[in-house]
């Protein structure tokens, strides 16, 4: 399960996968690095012969070499451009491509095409290939499924299911229906890679586990139920005798072969806006069964078959991810699907993507049922999600638009013939043994209630958390450290406290709003095992260490295993500075020599500080002060005590150890000390031009009216390096949203209403966001 989504809207779902694991990802750290490139390559069309060309948007290899970027490494591969036909189709009938010479630096083909008049949908396509261009391998048939996408898939284009076609000569037909004109057609080649001893040690790993026997409860059997078929659009499946009685074996979490470990390319998902397919949450009410409706599968590494579907359906249908929330190969071995975790929603049914979680059985199910191993792992995965869902496996469901069963075939749902009719079939078995499995009992809890008290403490003061949990199920609660009343420095995390996780414990955890590191960094135990039905209070501390509003929130957790619940019981809390509020008003001291009095504030302004002021932009760069100068614990150097002033923009510092230099005042870091906690998101490398640049020291971009400001403004010493890249933001003080973009020790906001005059660039008011946080300053 991963961590790394933290977007997460407050009326939905709650962050489940991040509660789970705690530990978080730096794959944002890659946004944009393969799918940018892709993207400026997009106008470069070659032609390759009368009427073909290279797709020139949207799909898989836009250049003619494609190279894989994993941390677990997977070799690169040079894989065919597009093969695509842009004219001589008729208007309805058939139609052949000329054969296209591709070699074979591939692992599968995916088609396409589009319309300008008439149903896509109704068009069919076939792909074979040769190994001389002369004799070729049978047609392999293919049709549009638009039933299998997310809400922001594309509607312009059909794809067809992936073909494992490995041959250096490729051809295709069409067979177009009366009243349909295609405008384009073609074959997009998807090579995920070969995949790496690292990466097969631990596919094995999982594989292992997930091939062994496990312990059985000797005294439960089921008599599975006939694999009658039901009506289909596909043929009759050949029959399958009767299977043995089955023994029932414990509920538990199945082991599942994380996305890093099957190789999944987390830069797929990103173009050069950002992430394609951001992470939604729903809480799921029911199952859909799928096949991948591919085949010849990969019987000795079916992770090739898991990437290339994740290439075909984030690159090549634009989606930006894989759209099943799992997938089981041959052996029984499960993958973990869509990037999110638990919860999260997938791209597998259209409208009912959201509340069902998506499995796909990899494979052809249509006449050849899936094997013994896919079954038995689908029961399992299955089990487990309905159990810590609550998911009912029997029975009637309104769902979305329609009654359906909580387990049903995508064919429930939609207008399509998955999970073909011998993956169909099994279903009716697939309900009895989940049923089977579900009646040994689950761990259920309920968190009854948090409050976090008080809402206002200064600097070093505690907050106290207290929850009341109840056992609601019909096994004891077991718990872990650390027993209630531990109390949390506000920097720390359970990891860092030395408190791992221990898989089936139940946790209180708390969080705040915008964490962007462990994830629900505060937990406790419940001091006890609780029996059922009964309940405990469970008490913890948190003592806040830097100033600031914060909303905190909290969740409980079988460790490693599942939620009860989260997103509960938001609570304000604000850190003030403690001491005398430094902004009230002062007396003005303007008779005194160099000093200067701003009645508009009510400060003085004066030696060293007035100099710097003056000296390097006044008003327009550093604002009005707002308080008086003051000696202050620093709060980026922990330990040193400096003569600061604050003012609107920035605070000043005074370094006597630089006296007589320009570093006698420095400014303080003020962008970084408010985004202490945030993680911005990294630009790629690039080479510089004369209005963009890229800045190693932080690894980001300057470039447009930001760059000609920063240049003509006092550069690195007035504002620092910049931390983060151009995005939209908030203003606190207008309520109003505009492109922003933070420097070490400023903010940068873009005003178009401005642009071409000295006001198209302004400056956050960054000193008076700091001495709100410290309370000083409360309108």
């Amino acid at each position: 399960m991963n961590d790394e989504n933290r977007t997460i809207p407050v009326n939905s779902a709650s962050n489940s996968d991040a509660f789970l694991s705690g530990e978080t990802s730096n794959n944002l750290t890659k946004k944009g690095q393969s799918r940018r490139r892709f993207l400026r390559l997009a106008g470069q069309t070659t032609l390759l012969g009368a009427g073909l060309a290279v797709l020139p948007f949207g799909a898989l290899n836009l250049n003619q070499t494609q190279t894989t970027q994993i941390e677990n490494p997977v070799a690169t591969a040079s894989v065919p451009a597009d093969f695509v036909v842009e004219s001589g189709f008729p208007q309805g009938g058939p139609y052949t491509s000329p054969v296209r010479e591709v070699g074979q630096g591939y692992h599968a083909i995916g088609s396409y095409w589009e319309v300008s008049a008439g149903s896509g949908a109704a068009v069919e396509i076939a792909v074979r290939g040769s190994q001389d261009g002369v004799t070729f391998d049978d047609w392999q048939h293919s049709h549009a499924d638009p039933t299998e996408a997310p809400r922001h898939a594309g509607k312009d284009r059909f794809f067809g299911r992936l073909l494992y076609i490995k041959a250096p000569f490729v051809q295709f037909k069409l067979d177009i229906p009366a009243g349909v004109t295609v405008s384009r057609a073609g074959l997009t080649f998807v090579d995920p890679g070969e995949t790496s001893p690292a990466t097969l040690a631990r596919i094995q790993a999982v594989t292992t586990l997930a091939t062994a026997t496990p312990t059985a409860t000797p005294a439960q059997t089921v008599t599975p139920a006939p694999t009658t078929p039901a009506p289909s659009v596909t043929p009759t499946p050949t029959p399958t005798p009767p299977p043995a009685p089955w023994t029932v074996p414990p509920l538990a979490s199945p082991p599942v072969v994380s996305r890093a470990d099957w190789g999944a390319d987390e830069t797929l998902r990103f173009n050069s806006l950002g992430e394609v397919w951001p992470p939604e949450y729903w809480y799921p009410k029911a199952i859909i069964v799928h096949h991948s409706d591919t085949g010849p599968t990969n019987n000795d590494d079916p992770s090739k078959d898991v990437r290339a579907i994740y290439r075909y359906h984030a690159i090549s249908q634009g989606w930006g991810d894989i759209g099943y929330n799992f997938l089981i190969d041959w052996r029984g071995v499960i993958y973990e699907g869509r990037y999110g975790g638990a919860n999260v929603v997938g791209g597998h049914a259209l409208q009912y993507n959201y509340g069902s979680i998506g499995i796909c059985l990899i494979g052809n199910f249509e006449t050849t049922a899936p094997t013994a191993a896919q079954q038995d792992a689908l029961v399992r995965l299955i089990a487990w999600h309905a159990a810590i869902q609550d998911i009912t496996p029997i029975g009637d469901l309104f769902f979305v638009d329609r009654i359906i069963q909580p387990i049903s075939g995508h064919r429930d749902v939609l207008q399509t013939a998955c999970p073909g009719d011998s993956g169909y079939a099994i279903l009716p078995d697939v309900r009895q043994k989940v049923s089977a499995i579900l009646g040994q009992g689950v761990a259920q809890a309920w968190l009854q209630s948090l409050t976090v008290t008080p809402s206002t403490v200064t600097l070093g003061q505690t907050v106290k958390v207290e929850a009341v949990v109840t056992n609601v199920g019909k096994i004891p609660l077991e718990t872990q450290e650390p027993k209630p009343n531990f109390a949390y420095n506000q920097d720390q995390t359970w990891i860092s406290a030395a408190l791992p996780k221990e898989t089936g414990k139940v946790r209180l955890g708390l969080d705040f709003t915008g964490n962007q590191g462990v994830t629900y960094p505060y937990r406790w135990g419940m001091g006890q095992t609780l029996a059922p039905g009964a309940t405990a209070t469970i008490t913890g501390f948190i003592k806040m260490e830097s100033y600031g509003r914060k909303t905190l929130f909290g969740g409980l957790s079988q460790e490693n295993t599942r939620y009860f619940s989260g997103n509960f019981a938001f609570t304000e809390i604000n850190t003030i500075a403690d001491g005398p509020n430094r902004t009230v008003r002062a007396a003005s001291r303007a008779s005194e020599p160099n000093t200067q009095y701003f009645d508009a504030t009510g400060h003085n302004l004066r030696g060293v500080f007035l100099n710097y002021w003056n000296q390097y932009g006044g008003l327009s760069l550093f604002g009005l002060p707002l308080t008086e100068e003051f000696e202050e614990a620093s709060d980026t150097q922990p330990g040193k005590t400096f003569l600061v002033q604050y003012f609107e923009r920035n605070r000043f510092e005074y370094h006597p150890e630089y006296a007589g230099t320009k570093d006698e005042v420095l400014l303080g870091l003020l962008g970084v000390q408010l985004n202490s906690d945030q993680v911005f998101p990294l630009s790629t490398p690039f080479r510089n031009t004369a209005s963009t640049i890229y800045v190693p020291q932080t690894k980001h971009s300057l470039g447009g009216a930001f760059y000609k400001y920063w240049q003509a403004h006092g550069g690195l010493p007035i504002f620092g390096y910049p931390i983060s890249e151009e995005y939209p933001e908030k203003n606190p003080d207008d309520g109003k949203t505009y492109t922003v973009q933070y420097f070490e020790r400023n903010r940068f906001e873009y005003h178009p209403e401005f642009k071409g005059t000295p006001y198209e660039v302004l400056l956050g008011l960054l000193g008076t966001e700091l001495c709100r946080r410290k309370g000083w300053i409360t309108g």
